[in-house]
């Protein structure tokens, strides 16, 4: 018998143990092809209270052994596979888990611009003897257009509430990310940045020339929104994802990196698909 199959002093449950920061390049499948991905890794397993340790080794082989007879699958697919060889080295723990981060393309059609964007991706799946529970993770940039100042900016001008877009405002970047917990339904990366991107004033957008940028900036002029407006728009965008169960957890934070003032703001919200879908509006 080896050491880590022994009785433990404690015996105390551990939820997880493994690895976080194991790197690999992968070729991952792709609604734009085939794409090449640095992934950034974290392998665990759980400890029942009577054993001392796991086989560590064994997480670092599941992962080699799927990578060995791999082919081109969605990021979603590959991380299931390596749960799944998680369970199979190590038979005494009753759940497995897995994740991946890296930065994900995805193409943008936006206000009348059509572009690939890179966004922030964390895709996780936890996966037990009887169940799975997917969480997808996605971070976008984009920008707002403030409604107070421009309302405010507005009457100054003298001009009328259907025409106070035309007023100038300040203009904030901003950092959306949203986070969808789901049981046994994988959401897609591209679907969640899709709503992330729409909650926004107008999107960042990589390549623009200086009328494209004119035309962005007054296409987001007519958009002004809140830091909270932006996170309730995510929020009900993405309940409204097709195939979403309606108790998925859904989480959005919005950080906007403020222009006028000496500091930022945060805006965090969580709620179920159901709970976003209805307070949001939704008819049916």
């Amino acid at each position: 018998m080896e050491i880590q199959d022994l009785e433990p002093s404690r015996k105390i449950y551990i939820e997880r143990v493994g690895f976080r920061g194991v790197r690999r390049r992968v070729m991952i499948d792709t609604p734009l092809g085939l794409q090449h991905l640095d992934l950034k890794i974290e392998l665990y397993v759980d400890v029942y209270e009577r054993r001392r340790g796991v086989h560590l080794s064994r997480s670092i082989e599941a992962l080699e052994e799927v990578l060995s007879g791999y082919k081109p699958w969605s990021l979603e697919a590959l991380l299931r596979r390596v749960a799944k060889q998680l369970l199979a080295k190590h038979p005494y723990a009753s759940r497995s888990f897995a994740s991946a981060s890296t930065t994900y393309y995805v193409s943008l059609s936006s206000l009348g611009f059509d572009s690939v964007e890179p966004v922030d991706a964390r895709v996780s799946v936890e996966m037990g003897r009887s169940y799975e529970l997917w969480t997808v993770e996605v971070g976008v940039t984009g920008l707002t257009v403030c409604p107070s100042a421009q309302r405010t900016i507005a009457g100054i001008l003298g001009l009328g509430e259907g025409d106070s877009w035309k007023a100038p405002s300040h203009m904030q970047r901003v950092r959306v990310r949203g986070r969808v917990t789901t049981n046994r339904v994988m959401v897609r990366i591209e679907e969640v940045a899709k709503a992330l991107f729409s909650s926004l004033s107008a999107p960042s957008i990589s390549l623009l020339k200086r009328v494209d940028e004119a035309r962005l900036v007054l296409e987001a002029q007519k958009r002004p929104m809140f830091a909270e407006d932006v996170a309730r728009e995510a929020a009900y965008r993405i309940s409204m994802i097709s195939g979403l169960p309606g108790d998925s957890i859904v989480e959005v934070e919005v950080e906007s990196l403020e222009s006028i003032h000496p500091h930022d703001l945060q805006v965090y919200l969580k709620t179920t698909a159901n709970e976003a879908k209805v307070m949001g509006g939704y008819k049916g």
